[in-house]
């Protein structure tokens, strides 16, 4: 079996080119290698800031002869009336290199066809092709040309590698001469390397430079949690700045560093993201109660001949950032955090619903409104509320917000409780923006989830009505996001069980008294917020269908439903409900809207009595029930009456009294389905 390594060598790239382009270049040999029938043992693709590669092993000697039939032209086009080739029939042979055909019959008519055979290519005339190809066709946000090359690509090319079975492939590339051999680090290793395919990672790794992602990544990811272990303290290693870091080395070499005593009493956020924007430095924290950071981890992609060096000039880089940081916050915390609120009126919002004063102002009339309704809040918990719903934007127009804009929140946190406000108002400062992401933590406090529910409420009301619904890949104000955020923390406040329409909709005349030019659809709006389920809740698609098909506006009922349905389906029973269920819907819908009790004085047989006496009996039976399964297990028992009463009742009664009155008692039955267990027609089953 044959293998081959394709390496190109270049001047470091931005970190963020990296995965785009394997992920390109793995494709495009994939897909080739698919399309001509090559197999193989699977491809691994190697990277670093200065170097992609790709290898196969498993891959035959040469190309399979492919043989394969060729169709063309309905006959009658295909031949002249003498019987000879149209220039139709002779272009079906030119096009596809065939000397004989023959007529075959199709679906489509008698039509002219061929056997066109493809003798197998050797590898290397396959591969070297397909590498120049690959290289031509790299795609990158920018790119660039250098010396005398007409080719563009996002930094200069050092080499080009392409050895097959051991054997460097010697060829050009845009004036550029294959190499024969690979090259380890810039500055650690010495001379030129030979690889194939089979010992690619391992000969680099001994010249300093692991090539494998995903085993460098470990590799920080270890070194820098042994050595803050080994100094008591918890790393914090932020993914996206550890993504970012793997794909700048390529031989990892980690240092640590001290944060200057006078910079500790800073927040932890705040010292954190400046040491990741500006230095792309990991912090290490304290482990007990008194978080703050004492280190920091540089990772290099070098090794110094003195450590100590390095570390004396990142700490000098450190305390001048952390200065900057330290004035921003301590200027911060001597201004009045409460009375920043009278600067939102000079912040715009958005053109068309105002400034960030209107929407502080909105948010709390939605919070108020929430927190009586639905929270039932005592007068002490509505008034933190208020003070809370107030101030829930005044960090925007702070110092260290506005250089780093991700903290907004989080420092409003720490302000309010410097300003002396108790926890759950300081903590709501930061819980109202949560969840940010699927999986993220929710507020903890009553107050934090009110207004982070009123804050998200007012985002799409106000999104949708400005027209900035979203679309396609485009959504300008995070609808989407703030969507499923608002699900989860509505899913889950089982007490509140809040309709979310009747508060959309409060939401709605709030952007519309401020803007009156400004209309809104309820059913556009909560048919947006419905489809975002299938994000929210963890069940199959048909399951969360049938919860939100009996009724989506109130998400804790939706999530209640989906949690007995996924139950129910892991027994039998429900089965043959759902299919009687799916029967007596389909009557039902037909024939019109049946509404109220039957009338039992038009019952002409005993099955019609035996359903409706059953009906009631587990009405009341599921009347106390608090537990939805229990609920829908009593409804269950409904099967076997309801079974007989299609198999032996005749429902399209001659007698129209007597025909409506039975869809009034089918009706009852699908009601009491839906109402407590949900539509379970949407089940396949």
């Amino acid at each position: 079996m044959a293998h081959f390594i394709f390496e190109i060598g270049f001047e470091e790239f931005p970190a963020s080119f990296i995965v785009p382009a394997c992920e390109q270049l793995k494709e495009r040999f994939v897909t080739e290698f698919e399309k001509l029938h090559l197999n193989h043992d699977g491809c691994r693709v190697y990277s670093t800031c200065s170097r992609i590669a790709l290898s196969f092993t498993g891959l035959p000697e040469k190309q399979p002869d492919i043989k394969e039939k060729i169709t063309g032209a309905p006959k009658k086009v295909a031949l002249n009336a003498d019987g000879t080739l149209s220039k139709a029939g002779e272009s079906f042979l030119s096009k596809n290199g065939l000397k004989e055909y023959f007529f075959e019959n199709t679906e489509k008519g008698e039509v002219i066809a061929g056997w066109k055979e493809q003798k197998g290519l050797e590898l290397s005339e396959i591969i070297v092709p397909l590498a120049k190809n690959a290289l031509k066709n790299l795609n990158f946000r920018k790119s660039m040309r250098w010396g005398t090359h007409q080719f563009t690509f996002a930094r200069p090319i050092r080499w080009i590698l392409l050895s097959i079975n051991g054997t460097p492939v010697t060829d050009n590339f845009e004036g550029i001469a294959f190499s024969k051999t690979s090259f380890g680090h810039r500055f650690l290793a010495n001379g030129p390397l030979t690889v194939t395919a089979l010992d690619y990672s391992e000969v680099l790794k001994a010249h300093y430079v692991h090539a494998d992602r995903d085993v460098r990544k470990a590799l920080i990811v270890d070194s820098v949690r042994k050595i803050a272990e080994n100094a008591g303290l918890i790393p914090n290693i932020d993914e996206a700045l550890l993504d970012e870091i793997t794909d700048m080395v390529e031989y990892p070499h980690i240092i640590t560093g001290r944060i200057p005593e006078k910079y500790m009493h800073l927040p932890v956020e705040l010292i954190t993201k400046v040491l990741k924007k500006d230095q792309r430095y990991f912090t290490l924290c304290r482990k007990d109660g008194n978080s703050r950071v004492e280190k920091f981890a540089s990772i290099l992609n070098n090794v110094p001949s003195d450590d100590s060096l390095v570390i004396k000039g990142n700490e000098k880089v450190v305390n001048a950032r952390l200065a900057d940081a330290a004035f921003y916050f301590t200027d911060d915390l001597e201004k009045d955090f409460y009375k920043l609120k009278d600067r939102l009126p000079e912040m715009l919002f958005q053109k068309d619903l105002g400034t960030y004063h209107d929407k502080v102002v909105r948010i709390g009339k939605i919070a108020k409104f929430i927190g009586e309704k639905y929270f039932r809040l005592d007068d002490a918990s509505l008034k933190k509320l208020q003070t809370a719903s107030e101030m829930v934007k005044n960090d925007l127009v702070t110092g260290v917000v506005f250089e780093f804009p991700d903290l907004q929140g989080i420092m409003g946190k720490y302000y309010a409780a410097h300003a002396g406000f108790e926890d759950e108002i300081s903590k709501s400062m930061h819980e109202h923006y949560l969840p940010v992401n699927a999986g993220d933590a929710l507020p903890s406090t009553v107050t934090g989830t009110i207004t982070s529910m009123a804050d998200k409420i007012d985002t799409i009301a106000g999104g949708f009505m400005a027209g900035m619904k979203p679309t396609g890949s485009k959504d300008k104000f995070a609808i989407r996001r703030n969507a499923i955020a608002l699900l989860i923390l509505a899913a889950e406040n089982e007490k509140a069980d809040m309709d979310l329409r009747e508060v959309i909709e409060f939401a709605c005349r709030l952007v519309s008294e401020h803007n009156k030019s400004l209309k809104y659809d309820i059913n556009d709006i909560m048919e947006f917020i419905i489809g975002r389920y299938n994000a929210v809740l963890n069940y199959e698609t048909p399951v969360i269908q049938a919860a939100t098909g009996a009724g989506a506006d109130r998400p804790v009922q939706v999530r209640k439903k989906a949690q007995t349905i996924a139950k129910l389906l892991t027994g039998s029973d429900i089965t043959g409900l759902a299919q009687l269920y799916k029967r007596g819907c389909n009557i039902v819908k037909k024939a019109g809207t049946f509404e109220g009790e039957p009338d039992t004085a038009l019952f002409e047989q005993d099955e019609e009595r035996a359903l409706y006496e059953n009906v009631l009996n587990v009405r009341k039976k599921i009347a106390g029930l608090t537990d939805n399964l229990e609920i829908a297990s009593g409804i269950i028992t409904i099967k076997p009456v309801l079974d007989s009463f299609f198999d032996k009742v005749f429902v399209m009664s001659d007698n129209e009294a007597v025909k409506n009155n039975r869809m009034k008692l089918i009706s009852t039955v699908t009601t009491l389905v839906t109402e407590n267990i949900g539509d379970i027609s949407y089940l396949n089953i």
